[in-house]
């Protein structure tokens, strides 16, 4: 359950990134899953 909120967060990042016409950041990426793991 909280592994898939996390990856709609992942997505809806992704979708940010493209708007702004960036690749996907890799350290929020990870900060993400950093998150993800302690919760």
């Amino acid at each position: 359950h909280l592994y898939e909120q996390c990856r709609d967060f992942l997505i809806q990042v992704q979708n940010i990134a493209k708007e702004r016409g960036e690749k996907c950041p890799t350290k929020v990426t990870s900060q993400v899953f950093r998150f993800a793991k302690k919760a």
